[in-house]
């Protein structure tokens, strides 16, 4: 009994603390170096002690076991793992403990119990370097408990094969339902990985905590399901407040869904097309259930049409002419994704906008990167349009900001058109006439903008500006 405990209770605490690697709070290599120390003390104690005073470690490790048992429950929602964990500690440690009978005669019995509990709790809690489905968990066990009865019985091996061959047909059909999961960039995150990619741009995880979900694009935040509408609400609901023709929308990038989303809940949007950046990234959103939970299936909708022609050609060659336009791409982190908030994109997005069309972009954050914020704000200036800064606090992303765009509407009629919102006539989940007329209001700042420069291809200095920024106050 005392092998159980002591195996099950470390296993549970390993499992555990594999989900807080490289938590400042708490390092599992400092836990892991004080169970060693904890069993060590143990086993001496019992060597020295009498049968008597053995229960008080059993008590002392049966608390140990009922926390670490408890406290997944509360935990990224592993219990299923955990509990299946318990259940290979349970088998592996009596594998042990029957094996340790074999020395009885050494008197090192409890010796090998100890030795054989720590051994199996640390294979189990920190040897995993991946996440098992429960049928492999329970395969192994199934396959303990064959072996020790054929071992044991002779009479049942032709049972004991039959059930195996049964088995084997069973997991073989479960194969690709319970793939291994490889979590060799757990390391990086906080949070538990539970689905990762790679596109030709980007490295993407997504992660959960309890019933929330973040993804990260290179390891930067991107997207959360606690506050994603903080960011695509003010951006679709105050252009649609803006514009005067509201029929056919393109959409720059936005591969998610959640803009999708958002427009759609506008009937009288005829044609929405959707020119993508990243586009095994959008074939993910369209596909994995994380997507489709926030987006709400939007790539299925009957007006939504997906361009299959890279960005830049499509925007140089087309013809086309739409009423909103929403520029959704990724930051100006390098020379790459500069080129989409220089002077030449915007000329060639411009191009496209009907007679009244207006056009919104994002464009970082107002306070973590002022200086490129400012430079994307003069470039779409030099580009012929009037522009309206607003900006809205995400609480996962900090604060936030975007360009309203027209050739037709100055700064200050946009303004007073946000400032006269009326009661929206769609659903939202925080934009409403309140929030329309706050969001363009920035107050003083302190911060010289002088000396910004236009952002153009010849002269890229958004992302410089980006870069520069104090994203560590973030």
């Amino acid at each position: 009994m005392l092998h159980l405990l002591m195996g099950i209770a470390t296993a549970h605490i390993g499992t555990v603390l594999i989900y807080f690697k490289q938590k400042p709070l708490l390092h599992h290599g400092s836990v892991f170096v004080l169970l060693v120390i904890v069993y060590f003390f143990g086993f001496v104690w019992r060597w020295h002690t009498s049968h008597i005073r053995v229960k008080w470690q059993m008590i002392a490790l049966l608390i140990i076991s009922a926390i670490s048992i408890t406290a997944p429950l509360f935990l990224y929602q592993i219990r299923p793992f955990t509990f299946y964990v318990s259940g290979i500690a349970l088998l592996l440690v009596s594998v042990l403990a029957t094996a340790g009978q074999l020395f009885s005669h050494t008197g090192k019995t409890g010796f090998l119990g100890n030795i054989g509990a720590l051994a199996v709790g640390v294979v189990l809690g920190f040897g995993l370097p991946f996440e098992v489905g429960r049928y492999i968990l329970w395969a192994l066990a199934l396959f303990i408990v064959f072996f020790f009865l054929v071992y044991t019985r002779p009479g049942i091996q032709y049972l004991a094969i039959v059930s195996i061959f049964l088995l084997a047909i069973f997991f073989g059909y479960r194969k690709y339902h319970t793939p291994i999961v490889w979590f060799e960039e757990q390391v990086n995150y906080e949070d538990k990985i539970v689905y990762s990619a790679n596109t030709q741009f980007h490295k993407l995880v997504v992660t959960r905590w309890h019933h929330d979900y973040w993804f990260f694009i290179d390891q930067l935040k991107n997207l959360s399901s606690i506050d994603e509408f903080l960011y695509y609400e003010p951006m679709v609901h105050s252009l649609f407040t803006i514009s005067q023709h509201q029929k056919k929308a393109l959409v720059l990038g936005g591969e998610n869904g959640c803009l999708l989303r958002e427009v759609l809940k506008y009937p009288q949007i005829t044609s929405i097309e959707v020119l993508s950046y990243d586009t095994l990234l959008r074939n993910i959103a369209i596909e994995n259930p994380f997507f489709t939970r926030i987006n709400n299936y939007a790539y299925a909708n009957e007006k939504v049409r997906t361009i299959h022609k890279d960005l830049l050609s499509y925007l140089a060659e087309s013809t086309d002419q739409y009423d909103l336009i929403f520029v959704d791409l990724p930051d100006p982190r390098s020379v790459e994704t500069n080129q989409y908030y220089t002077i030449e994109f915007f000329a060639l997005v411009g191009k496209m906008l009907t007679d009244g069309g207006v056009m919104i972009t994002q464009a970082g954050s107002p306070y973590f990167a002022t200086d490129a914020f400012v430079s994307i704000g003069h470039t779409l200036q030099r580009a012929g349009f009037y522009t309206l800064p607003i900006h809205n606090q995400i609480l996962t992303l900090g604060e936030w900001g975007w360009y309203i765009c027209s050739f037709d509407q100055n700064e200050n009629k946009m303004q007073q058109r946000l400032v006269n919102t009326g009661k929206l006539p769609v659903d939202t989940r925080w934009y409403n006439r309140e929030a329309a007329s706050l969001i363009s209001s920035f107050g003083k700042t302190n911060h010289d903008t002088s000396a910004v420069q236009i952002n153009t291809i010849a002269n890229p200095v958004v992302y410089r500006y980006y870069l520069q920024g104090n994203w560590e106050l973030n």
